[in-house]
């Protein structure tokens, strides 16, 4: 089957979004002839051959960060992925389009899926749902609820990363039949705890937490909670963003000594992290689903999250993390003091969380997006689906 994947952010842009394209790209590439087209930032190619797939990046205003992207950049991407997508498959014309985003991606995806007869299926992720930080957001702006209703409604096949941002996407758009397939990280091969390197103390109870420092985030939330839980918890922050001076301000004024940024990390100094601390702890504002929940997990940490939004998936209070009202820096802090006093309970929840997202596979996550594939297809007519 010929796969085209448009998604304006692809490692090493942007999030979570990009991280499970890519994942799910490496997947699908040992069988399929899979393009991807995405944004090309500051270095990088415009063509490559990466995780078995054909990568396209297209020139784009304004993008000049890797984790965030610009409002012209992404307007810029639509016009620029339907030309270079035109030009790429005049010929040989894919199976499947499968668009990550409903915007900004979707008008792009869904103009490559008419122009070459390909089923087109889109994945809402979030942000193109619903996001509460920003005024802008598709359920409270009318001008992008249009654009995301246009894009779900006239596609072949919906689905959506996890239950919440299903319903979600079923009450803005008011198309019934949207998917949940879960997201899922592939395993790195993590070292051995070492928190001398890192400059931890064996006293201190170190809580991890890696996010973009954006207000979506509850950063300053979790901040406070650290300060009003006290020694010996300690917070390590890891990830950068346009918060991070008054968030340091924040952690100067209401926890001293207590917050350490790490700044953005590569993945080794991450995995180091993530196999030397003590919990893990991100109450944002809102996940559709939370990835690095489940890179948490799979190192064996217990779990402090959100207790709405994609997480509660496969987070449950009391059971395999400790779950708290987003913004509730009291209940935040009772939480993170909780695991701190308490090695039996962090043990326990460790040892369920690692259950949990033992289940959660790439290999699962791609067959399922596959049988989507091939019901679109056969339902379009565009021609038999083939594993090769």
């Amino acid at each position: 089957m010929r796969i085209l994947i448009v998604n304006y952010e692809y490692p090493p842009l942007g999030g979570g979004g990009g991280v499970l394209t890519r994942t799910l790209v490496t997947q699908l590439a040992r069988r399929h002839e899979v393009t991807v087209l995405t944004t090309r930032g500051e270095g990088l190619p415009a063509e490559s051959y990466d995780d078995g797939a054909h990568i396209v990046r297209v020139p784009v205003v304004g993008r000049r960060e890797l984790a965030k992207a610009s409002m012209p950049s992404m307007l810029s991407f639509v016009p620029a992925a339907r030309r270079r997508g035109a030009a790429l498959f005049g010929r040989t014309p894919p199976d499947v389009v499968h668009t990550f985003f409903a915007v900004p991606s979707g008008p792009a995806g869904a103009w490559l899926a008419r122009r070459t007869g390909a089923a087109h299926v889109v994945t809402v992720i979030g942000a193109d749902i619903h996001d509460p930080s920003r005024a802008i957001s598709p359920d409270r702006f009318p001008p992008l609820r249009r654009a995301v209703t246009n894009v779900v409604r006239g596609a072949d096949a919906v689905t959506a990363i996890s239950r919440d941002i299903a319903q979600r996407a079923k009450a803005l758009t008011r198309r019934a039949e949207i998917e949940v397939v879960s997201c899922a990280v592939e395993l790195p091969s993590l070292p051995k705890s070492d928190r001398a390197a890192l400059g931890w103390s064996k006293d201190e109870f170190v809580v991890l937490t890696i996010a973009r420092l954006v207000s979506r985030k509850g950063l300053d939330a979790l901040i406070r909670a650290t300060g009003r839980a006290g020694a010996p918890v300690s917070l390590e922050i890891v990830g950068d963003g346009p918060l991070r001076l008054s968030l340091e301000q924040r952690a100067g004024a209401e926890a001293p000594g207590l917050v350490r940024f790490a700044g953005a990390v590569d993945a080794a100094g991450k995995n180091l992290r993530l196999v030397s601390a003590d919990a893990f702890a991100l109450v944002s504002l809102h996940e559709g689903f939370g990835l690095v929940y489940l890179e948490a997990m799979h190192a064996g940490l217990p779990v402090v999250a959100g207790d709405s939004g994609g997480q509660t998936d496969f987070l449950h209070h009391g059971e395999d993390a400790l779950l708290a009202q987003p913004g509730d820096v009291g209940a935040i802090a009772v939480a993170l003091r909780r695991l701190a006093d308490d090695r039996a309970l962090r043990r326990r929840l460790a040892e369920a969380g690692s259950r949990v997202a033992a289940g959660i596979t790439p290999a699962r996550m791609a067959a399922e997006y596959e049988a989507v594939y091939e019901r679109a297809v056969r339902a379009r007519g565009v021609g038999a689906p083939a594993s090769g």
